[in-house]
């Protein structure tokens, strides 16, 4: 695969911006013909890779495990490793972990729950059933990760925000869609994201961002802050780079802040 800013079929994609972001970090390439083909499926050799390279760092959670169809010449063998001891990914049984499989969205999603520690703060089947008009489709296995993923504003559903479609194969676009929610990069259109709280922020911000944590980043003059749900700031704007709050805490440059709400 290649690293191609300028790929030459996703010119009116709705991921567009999504696949451009994470083709820049080098999370998600092309192809050598200048295609990235948004509508492929991912299989989870390549959700390893993703997920690995891209993803906030994780420590082991696990020891490693062989499978028995990752020889250590796979191209994916170190990732599927680290994906499988830091909880991301599990195998199946006999040792198999399938590479070639395809990932349905909702695996996508618990996987990302797993790995990064999502936990829902609500009734999980509450969530749901506000969010999503196909929650019987969702496995049980995957109904609190679901939770706790649309919680976080990870999920993104295209073209209707009421469909997970649990059970659909996940694609490229979609991946990096999901990827820039999880990095905090604000290319989805709200419109597709279940599970944000929208406030009307006052048009004194250049830019404005959802809630979490119950607050929410703006920013003003190239410098990022935090603002309640008043509009007021708690944070003043004083940072170059700012990430929205998760379990208390937020990433800004060269600093790390606690939230004061509980």
């Amino acid at each position: 695969m290649v690293n191609n800013p300028l790929f030459s079929d996703i010119q009116n994609h709705w991921a567009k911006a999504s696949i451009l972001a994470a083709s820049q970090r080098n999370i998600l390439k092309g192809y050598p013909d200048g295609t990235f083909r948004p509508n492929a499926p991912v299989t989870r050799a390549e959700f390893a890779a993703i997920i690995v390279t891209g993803l906030p760092k994780q420590s082991v959670s696990r020891p490693p495990i062989t499978f028995t169809d990752v020889p250590a010449s796979h191209w994916a063998a170190k990732a599927i490793a680290q994906a499988y001891q830091t909880n991301f990914l599990s195998g199946y049984p006999n040792s198999l972990f399938k590479p070639s499989e395809q990932v349905l969205r909702v695996q996508a999603f618990a996987a990302v729950a797993s790995g990064l520690k999502y936990q829902a703060t609500a009734d999980p089947t509450s969530i749901l059933k506000k969010n999503y008009d196909d929650l019987a489709q969702i496995p049980s296995y995957a109904i609190n990760a679901i939770a706790a993923a649309t919680e976080k504003a990870i999920v993104v559903n295209y073209p209707d925000i009421k469909r997970l479609q649990p059970n659909q194969n996940i694609t490229r676009g979609e991946i990096a869609a999901l990827v820039c929610r999880i990095l905090g990069l604000q290319t989805v259109p709200y419109n597709y994201i279940p599970g944000i709280e929208l406030f009307a922020i006052p048009p004194k911000f250049d830019t404005a961002d959802a809630f979490t944590a119950e607050l929410a980043r703006v920013q003003i003059n190239n410098q990022w802050g935090y603002i309640d749900k008043t509009g007021q700031f708690v944070i003043p704007p004083e940072f170059d780079e700012a990430h929205p709050f998760a379990e208390g805490l937020a990433l800004v440059k060269d600093n790390i802040i606690k939230s004061s709400i509980t």
